[in-house]
């Protein structure tokens, strides 16, 4: 049975499959007739729910005269509410290391490959240091692991790792400092404006 009212409404609108699209590819969503036929009918979704949408929109018409299922209607709206999150959070972060990059840039002579190196590997362990800290937070401080017959707790090995890379870290940012206070003549730039990036 289906959950929509594709068909109905491009009927309603006297349109076929191809001109829907045609409206699609406009859009750079890549269907085929098949696809949106099968859509119609119920007999399946499309993995990316946003083309609900999409189609929405070029048809003029709310979501919800489409997706005329409650739960099917708040499914497709829960996962593009979560993607449009993660995308969100993946491009804060982006930005984060972006501005982190460009500031070590500025403090190192480009034309020397070992400073490069120094700058390529801050931002390596930088961007290791948090993912260790994002596998902490979801698999805890304690790990279950498998032992003969039995399982045993340990520290999880990660906050291991985390510790050696901030090592690591620290280091690095000592040779970063004392580049900061030669560029800028001796007087070392304000915590504060360090402090979002270390």
């Amino acid at each position: 049975m289906a959950t929509n009212r594709l068909k109905e409404i491009l009927d309603s609108k006297k349109m076929s499959f191809s001109e829907l699209k045609k409206l699609l590819e406009e859009k750079d969503v890549k269907v085929n007739n098949s696809q949106l036929s099968l859509y119609s009918s119920g007999k399946r979704n499309p993995k990316n729910k946003k083309i609900w949408v999409i189609i929405s929109e070029v048809l003029n018409v709310e979501l919800q005269e489409i997706i005329t299922d409650i739960n099917a209607y708040l499914t497709i709206m829960a996962e593009i509410s979560e993607n449009s999150s993660e995308k969100n959070a993946q491009t804060e972060k982006e930005k984060i290391n972006d501005s982190l990059y460009q500031e070590l840039l500025s403090l190192v002579d480009e034309s020397m490959p070992s400073e490069l190196e120094k700058v390529q590997r801050y931002c390596g362990l930088a961007a290791t240091f948090e993912k260790l800290g994002e596998d902490i937070i979801e698999e805890g401080a304690v790990v279950i692991v498998p032992s003969g017959d039995s399982v045993v707790k340990k520290t999880n090995p990660a906050i291991a790792e985390q510790v050696r890379v901030n090592a690591a870290l620290i280091k690095l940012d000592e040779w970063f400092e004392l580049k900061r206070q030669s560029n800028n003549g001796g007087s070392p730039k304000s915590v504060e404006d360090w402090s979002e990036f270390t």
